[in-house]
């Protein structure tokens, strides 16, 4: 579905600028939004608002929009839509300038969502998340206060309040998982890449091995992945769990090291070990196509399965302190992935084998009652009292 479907879901965009952030209208519009910019005028409020409240004028029954606002747009739209207006499926609101009343309450069909920077003092009962450090501006790319990091969590959120609100779902797990068969199947570099945006990205954090942009991306697939893993790989899938706009698999990869992997174990030569270590890969999807990869593995245990590391080479300075061993593991690590028993758990804490017994701290806390239902204010994703 097309930004120029006449049925794609209507997303207006509204700030007090003349021209917007183009990469947000963008990535709108791959998403599938029909999506529109709605520039607000300060000296000329009250034709703003007669605006807002004809936007549904050329929707049919059935059809909804949604308005995504910032800063005094915001503020304005968050004040015109406490009563309820036609056909308006939510209201996203970013570091808007002011807010209603903390306890306003907005009609129940509307999902209502508010993004606050750090330093803004506000505390809404209605659904908000506040992000620390950062000033307002932060979602915008075009501005100096915008912060990266930030930005793309309050997207994702904001993806997930769209989606909810037009009753989209998009099957993240296919798509990713055609794209794992062209690598590991396939083995078609080319064809890999037409599964990814046009500036992709893929970072292995161990060895900071992988490509930006589609240039480099392919000649990494191409001349160090696809052709480079050894014949015996196997991947085990232990765990996936599917977001708004990501996949998180949690796997343990295996094989014989038995040539070059430039990507785990770049100019090492091959060693004819067996490797067996657990990997979590976190998966960004935009528009339909992979936009990066993260992927995640204990390198200290690889290097001391293929021989790089030994556990009992313990630097003098620290056996004189009486530290005895290096605190890793090599292959028991995967195997407490797949089986929790396999492994005793705490053997490298010197003093957990002689603590006492029927030690009184070692008694249950008292579970706290659960409580119920919130929807104020968020703190970076981790819920916080307003009051």
């Amino acid at each position: 579905m097309m930004a120029t479907d006449s049925k794609a879901p209507k997303v207006y965009i509204t700030a007090d600028d003349d021209e917007f952030d183009q990469v947000i209208i963008q990535h709108l519009r791959e998403e599938g939004f029909d999506a529109r910019y709605l520039p607000y005028d300060p000296d000329n409020s009250k034709a703003y608002r007669d605006t807002l409240r004809h936007l549904a004028d050329d929707l049919e029954l059935g059809e909804n929009y949604a308005i995504v606002s910032y800063g005094d747009a915001a503020a304005v739209c968050l004040d015109q839509h406490i009563k309820p207006q036609p056909h308006l499926a939510a209201l996203i609101a970013y570091y808007p300038t002011n807010i209603p009343s903390p306890n306003t309450r907005y009609p129940p069909h509307l999902d209502v969502l508010t993004h606050l920077a750090g330093s803004q003092n506000f505390a809404p009962a209605f659904p908000s998340y506040t992000y620390a450090g950062v000033k307002p501006g932060f979602a915008e790319s075009d501005l100096e206060t915008y912060k990266k990091v930030e930005a793309n969590l309050a997207w994702t959120r904001t993806l997930a309040t769209l989606r909810k609100a037009f009753k989209i779902t998009v099957d993240l797990e296919a798509i990713w998982e055609q794209h794992v068969a062209l690598e590991f199947a396939t083995k078609d570099a080319a064809a890999t890449m037409r599964t990814m945006v046009a500036e992709p990205y893929v970072n292995h954090i161990p060895t900071l091995t992988g490509g930006i942009g589609q240039k480099d991306l392919f000649l990494f697939y191409r001349d160090y992945f696809i052709p480079q893993n050894p014949p015996s790989l196997t991947m085990k899938l232990v765990s996936r769990t599917i977001g708004t706009d990501r996949v998180v698999d949690e796997m343990i990869i295996s094989f014989k090291h038995t040539q070059q992997i430039p990507w785990m174990l770049p100019d090492v030569p091959p060693t004819g070990k067996q490797v067996h270590v657990a990997l979590v890969g976190v998966v960004c999807i935009r528009g339909g196509k992979l936009y990066h990869e993260h992927l995640y593995w204990d390198q200290a245990s690889v290097l001391v399965q293929v021989g790089l590391l030994d556990p009992k080479l313990v630097p003098q300075s620290f056996k004189d302190q009486g530290m005895k061993r290096l605190p890793v593991y090599g292959a028991e690590t995967a195997e407490k992935v797949l089986d929790e028993e396999s492994q005793p758990s705490n053997e490298l804490i010197s003093s957990w084998a002689d603590r006492p017994k029927g030690d009184p701290g070692a008694a249950l806390p008292a579970r706290p009652k659960q409580a119920a239902g919130f929807n104020g204010p968020r703190s970076n994703g981790v819920e916080t009292n307003g009051s």
